[in-house]
């Protein structure tokens, strides 16, 4: 039980040892969620085991679809693969209706031949479930099991996706497949690999109105709030008169007259709450089938780089022994996409303690479906899509170092061999439509030579992490159901670049492992940016202990303002964190930029930590009004000429044990952010003698090397402390050195 004496959400899912959302609630056969013995398993909800991983090559090579082939066709390719130093491809994941022909025939002949035929070149692969695109015999022919987008209309059986996560009959057969899948290959040596579905994470947000999905909410309600009276308190719905009588009652988030689905925030939130759940028990679903059917080989998917990514959820890593990342990489300069990938990797990297992911899918080749995706290079013409025209030499070079310098252990293309028809025929390939390589597969053939060359380095000697950010599903769902200002959710992004860019090496931490200490003892600094529901006392007291111990705490604005539910506290913003700051939130404003008819933007003055000079406030204006006790020093100002937030304090430091906390009361227009962090944890230093400039990566590595990485078109300078020599070119390289466009350098 929780302080409350609610049941925990692992204790929902995870209690009974038995899928709780799509099987027990909707009345599938017992032995769907039971293991070889039939009896319900105990423990976490994935009762997974897990797979002990070793690897000894970087994977580098492409999802691939030979059923698309002759074995002459696919043979060819594989040679050119070869060619590139290519070691691993992702097969079959989304080859469901290509293998099960008709319900429980099975054509494996033409995967098994594939397999062989991998087997003597030495290459491995991934299988994948096939869970998000369902056989037209299953999916056109029972259109029950579709999601409905509205009551009543479903989703067309042919579209991907289609499927209701929560509807028996389709997990039915996916669980029947998944055995027969697994018990074929589960022996066949170049099988490492298993990836559950494809890119699932899009769909956390939606609603479907399956009454598989209307029937499993209701009892997600009860599971959770258990009666009316608690969902009415938790949810605040005292507030326009909006208790309810019955859970039964309640519907999942929809249109209003005046509101939007998203408007009705408080129901919303914890809609994402249940989807997120749902989705986790959907993955815990397939992976269990994988361990009965005696696959004991690594279990991931992959992921997407959304905001409401579930990757670094607790129940995640139960269910998964590696996380996969999906990403495509913009042509043009784009300094946000960069911030947002960089993060979302950092954040896969340590989600499992592997202190590696993959990188699932990643830009090879022209993109798009039926037409050419892209966008000019001087941004005065385009065609509907993101910026993906295919990249110049030197910046394909970086995107796939940059993977593999972040902490990815192996850049599998999407795709290698190329579609011709049905949904997608122009996303590009390694190969063209017959079967030749593109011009640029050149490219991808130095870009081997190097992984097959530093590639047992990289793998021996991950990045080198010694700060951390708190951040989690649960963090990030409140901060996007109630983002308190529009730039709200850039914090989180900012906070991991001005880390990237002072060369520290960055890992993530969900609020479970922060609540024990020896999990925080492996850094030096804690970051917590924008946890807006950070509400747990467990970790406070954690948080206090590391910084007594020696470590550093920053603390940024919108941390601690809600609750899980997302409910304002009564008590002052971060007041669960008076603790460690000395202070708390009482108010903000949202001062607003300079304009016309608009008040100056206001600064802040340094006057203590170190610091001088005067920085901009950031997010347009955006100001806390801090309430500061005795034990903490006011080291930064605020200038106004709005009376009410001249002088106030905008940033304290309070001295705890043998360590500081730092609260920020402003987001830093400018590095002065960086320059505080450089004083307070001096060993972040490394080979810098100053921070990288925007747009440049620093990642250090564990055998004290370091990656500086360029990922714009524009020439950048950066300053070393010592003389290093770069891996990569065998050039040295001291004091002011100029990067050139898209350069990579790994110096040592």
């Amino acid at each position: 039980m929780t302080k409350n004496g609610e049941l925990s959400r692992r204790q929902f899912l995870g209690g009974s040892g038995i899928l709780v959302i799509g099987e027990t609630l909707l009345s599938i056969a017992p032995a769907s969620a039971a293991g070889d013995s039939g009896q319900p398993q105990s423990g976490s909800l994935s009762a997974v085991t897990k797979s002990q991983m070793s690897i000894s090559k970087f994977l580098f090579g492409a999802s691939v679809y030979p059923e698309l082939q002759t074995r002459d066709e696919w043979n060819s390719m594989l040679d050119h693969f070869e060619r590139a130093h290519m070691t691993c491809v992702r097969v079959t994941e989304s080859s469901w209706g290509n293998i099960e022909t008709a319900s429980g025939k099975y054509d494996f002949g033409w995967v098994r031949s594939f397999l062989d035929d991998l087997e003597k070149r030495n290459m491995k692969a991934f299988l994948g479930t096939g869970s998000y695109v369902p056989p037209q015999w299953l999916a056109a022919g029972n259109p029950e099991i579709l999601v409905q987008l509205h009551p009543g209309v479903k989703a067309h059986p042919m579209a991907r996706h289609a499927p209701c996560w929560n509807h028996p009959l389709y997990r039915q057969a996916l669980r029947d497949y998944i055995l027969a899948l697994g018990r074929e290959f589960k022996d066949h040596p170049t099988v490492i690999g298993w990836q559950l579905g494809n890119e699932l994470e899009f769909f956390v947000p939606r609603i479907c109105y399956n009454p598989a999905c209307e029937q499993a909410w209701r009892a997600w309600l009860k599971k959770s709030f258990h009666t009316p009276a608690e969902f009415n308190r938790r949810l605040n719905l005292v507030s326009w008169g909006m208790n309810v009588r019955s859970l039964d009652e309640v519907p999942q988030p929809g249109e209003g007259v005046e509101e939007s689905g998203a408007d009705i925030a408080a129901l919303t939130l914890a809609h994402r709450h249940f989807r997120r759940d749902v989705l986790l028990d959907f993955y815990g679903l397939q992976a269990r089938a994988l361990r009965e059917a005696g696959v004991s080989q690594w279990i991931m998917t992959d992921y997407n780089d959304v905001w409401g990514a579930v990757a670094d959820d607790p129940q995640a890593a139960e269910i998964m022994d590696i996380a996969g990342l999906n990403y495509y990489q913009p042509s043009t300069d784009d300094a946000e996409y960069w911030r947002n990938l960089t993060w979302q990797q950092d954040m896969h990297r340590s989600a499992y303690g592997k202190q590696h992911f993959i990188t699932t899918e990643n830009h090879y080749g022209a993109v798009g479906q039926t037409y050419l995706w892209g966008e000019s290079r001087d941004g005065k013409s385009s065609y509907v899509g993101p910026s993906v025209l295919h990249p110049v030499h030197d910046q394909f070079r970086m995107w796939g170092l940059e993977a593999a310098a972040i902490g990815s252990l192996g850049v599998l293309y999407w795709t290698g061999n190329r579609w011709r028809g049905g949904h997608w025929p122009q996303c590009g390939g390694l190969l063209d439509w017959s079967g030749y390589p593109e011009p640029d597969f050149d490219w991808a053939v130095e870009l081997g030579e190097t992984f097959e060359k530093w590639g047992k380095v990289l793998l021996e000697n991950p990045v080198k992490a010694t700060a951390v950010a708190l951040t989690d599903f649960d963090q990030r769902a409140a901060l996007e159901i109630y983002p308190h200002i529009l730039p709200s959710r850039s914090v989180l992004p900012q906070a991991f670049d001005a880390l990237h860019r002072l060369g520290m090496g960055v890992d993530s931490m969900n609020g479970s492992a922060a609540q024990n200490l020896s999990n925080l003892q492996k850094y030096s600094l804690m970051m917590i940016p924008a946890a807006t529901a950070l509400n747990n006392q467990r970790v406070t007291a954690a948080l206090k202990a590391f910084t007594e111990g020696g470590g550093v705490v920053v603390i940024t604005p919108f941390t601690a303002y809600t609750d899980e539910d997302g409910i304002f506290r009564g008590d002052g913003f971060a007041a669960n964190l008076q603790v460690l700051t000395g202070g708390l939130v009482r108010t903000n404003r949202w001062i607003g930029p300079a304009g016309k008819g608009a008040a100056s933007s206001p600064k802040v003055e340094w006057t203590g930590a170190g610091m001088s000079g005067t920085s901009p406030v950031g997010l347009d204006g955006y100001c806390e009004f801090l309430e500061v006790g005795p034990e903490a020093e006011v080291v930064a100002k605020f200038r106004s000429d709005q009376a009410i937030l001249e002088g106030r304090p905008a940033v304290t430091l309070r001295k705890l044990g043998r360590g500081v906390v730092v609260k920020l009361g402003f987001w830093p227009g400018d590095d002065s952010l960086m320059s505080l962090i450089r004083l307070c944890v001096p060993e972040t230093a490394g080979m810098l003698s100053a921070p990288v400039p925007a747009g440049v990566l620093a990642i250090p590595r564990t055998d004290n090397s370091t990656f500086i990485i360029n990922t714009t078109s524009q020439e950048k300078t950066i300053e070393l402390r010592r003389l290093a020599q770069d891996r990569l070119s065998a050039a040295k390289v001291s004091g002011k050195a100029l990067l050139k466009p898209y350069q990579v350098l790994w110096l040592e």
